[in-house]
């Protein structure tokens, strides 16, 4: 029998279980009906999108669109199948095998997902208490080992927090490592390195369209560098790999940038108001500069009993026990939520 390579014979992927919910608030996801005239419009027969033709491989349209909105050249560019696709693409195009990739942890669980396909080494640099980055440390250890890339979630997930630009700047001027600053969740905070690519020659940064546009279902990243970088992952990357329909809904979603900041600034204070009521309910929460919260409980199984009252919220294991993420939703979701923890944990208190 054929054996599969030594890296993935104890691996476990990512794994999303789909279960019944009223209210989902578990995966970041944006709001369903933020663009739905652009989403009906493009699941109607359209004149301009033709799916017995292969998709423009160089994304031309959709690249114009992201160079007004991001302000880069469409040379900086590379478009694919989510933002996880550009950091497959990455390790594929710089990491070879048994060679380190470096993070903190907690982070975003698809980066060590991808170093183990790759036969890659994935270091995490433990944050502090309160899940802030010590960037010294980080930069102690990235001389120590001297990782072939460096990847940081900012805002990170699931934590919320956010490096400051003047750390990331001396991160990239103290190391020889490529440096990729994975920006997901920038539309809801400030402090974006995109401004940076032309300064540096060893930093990517990524964006997304799942979070702030409400469009994860279309799959839609970006990757953003030098042209020296992104010449070679355009080379590796797979031809045709963005579709008709997801670079079609994305371009004309990239010319509605005044919804978006409207929804950004509804998500703000859906964050301030969750983080409120969390904390009233005796929950300990951290600052957020996402578009969720990380919170810690000690109510036994809170998520499964969130889950039960129709509504799901991330819950984690191991270090993290006890520690759950919730996304924040619309008024009606994010109202149903407190409610929920309310009646739980008045009935946790009627126990005792």
């Amino acid at each position: 029998m054929t054996q599969v390579k030594e890296s993935l014979i104890n691996f476990r992927g990512y794994k999303s279980k789909q279960v019944p919910y009223k209210i989902r608030l578990n995966a970041n996801e944006g709001k369903n009906i933020l663009l739905e005239d652009i989403i009906r419009e493009g699941l109607q027969f359209n004149e301009e999108i033709n799916l017995n033709f292969y998709p423009d491989n160089d994304a031309t349209l959709l690249k114009a669109e992201i160079s007004k909105y991001i302000g880069v050249s469409p040379a900086n560019i590379v478009v694919g199948n989510g933002s996880s696709e550009m950091i497959e693409l990455i390790i594929k195009t710089y990491v070879d095998k048994n060679e380190t990739i470096l993070s903190v942890v907690p982070t975003f669980s698809m980066y060590a997902v991808f170093s183990q396909i790759y036969s890659t080494k994935f270091v995490g640099v433990e944050s502090n208490e309160d899940f802030s980055i010590d960037i010294e440390k980080l930069i102690d250890k990235a001389n120590e080992i001297n990782p072939k890339v460096i990847i940081l979630c900012n805002p990170n997930n699931p934590t919320g927090n956010l490096l400051p630009t003047r750390d990331i700047k001396k991160l990239l001027e103290n190391t020889n490592s490529l440096v990729v600053i994975d920006e997901a969740y920038m539309e809801f905070a400030s402090g974006s390195m995109v401004e940076e690519i032309s300064n540096y020659e060893n930093l990517i940064v990524l964006r997304t369209l799942s979070k702030a546009f409400g469009l994860a279902g279309i799959r839609v990243g970006y990757l953003l560098a030098n042209q020296k970088i992104v010449n070679i992952i355009d080379q590796v990357r797979s031809p045709y790999n963005l579709n008709v329909m997801s670079q079609w809904i994305a371009t004309k979603a990239l010319k509605n940038k005044e919804r978006v900041i409207a929804y950004i600034e509804e998500i703000k204070l859906g964050r301030e108001f969750l983080y409120n009521k969390l904390k009233e309910n005796g929950m300990k929460v951290f600052k957020s500069h996402g578009n969720f919260l990380l919170f810690y409980s000690n109510i036994d199984n809170l998520g499964q009993k969130l889950a039960e009252k129709g509504i799901l919220i991330r819950s984690f294991a191991n270090e993290l026990a006890g520690y759950y993420r919730v996304s924040v939703g619309d008024k009606s979701e994010n109202q149903a939520f407190i409610k929920a923890i309310e009646e739980i944990t008045k009935n946790e208190k009627g126990k005792n």
